[in-house]
């Protein structure tokens, strides 16, 4: 397993741990904390499920370069910088936003989102080559030959 996909899947592993924390203290009702209900989505869905499901697909489907540098796995340490940057962002801008000079946190909620979408172009430009069918990989080569 590559050592990127190690890490999205440890990544992941942690943010389950906090989305089941913020979870069980969404439950207790003497703990009044209205915005950790989209903190636990957000480290949920992103944090746990989202990394989760790039970790095992960057292992599963070959790559075009099985080398293990940062150079050779460019996109996929993006995708990693991205997400985790922007869920760290969101985790920490996300309670402030109801309080004073919320302005500050809602501009670095915004950034957290461009953080994210990111994350999905950089994902996008890694995993789109490997899914691509047998045939479509043929014909690509093909006309790299013929322009040579």
């Amino acid at each position: 397993m590559p050592f990127v996909s190690r890490t999205f899947i440890k990544s992941g592993m942690v943010y389950f741990v906090l989305s089941l924390v913020a979870g069980l203290l969404l439950e207790i009702e003497q703990f009044s904390f209205p915005a950790l209900m989209p903190l636990f989505w957000h480290m949920l869905m992103l944090g746990w499920i989202t990394q989760i499901i790039i970790g095992v697909s960057v292992w599963m489907f070959p790559g075009r370069n099985k080398e293990e540098g940062f150079w050779n796995q460019k996109w996929n340490w993006g995708t990693f910088i991205f997400l985790n940057i922007g869920l760290a962002l969101r985790v920490v801008a996300e309670p402030m936003i109801s309080g004073q000079s919320a302005e500050v946190w809602k501009i670095l909620i915004v950034i957290s989102s461009v953080l994210h979408m990111l994350a999905g172009i950089t994902y996008l430009i890694e995993i789109w080559p490997r899914v691509m069918s047998k045939k479509a990989q043929r014909k690509k080569r093909k006309r790299q030959r013929n322009r040579s």
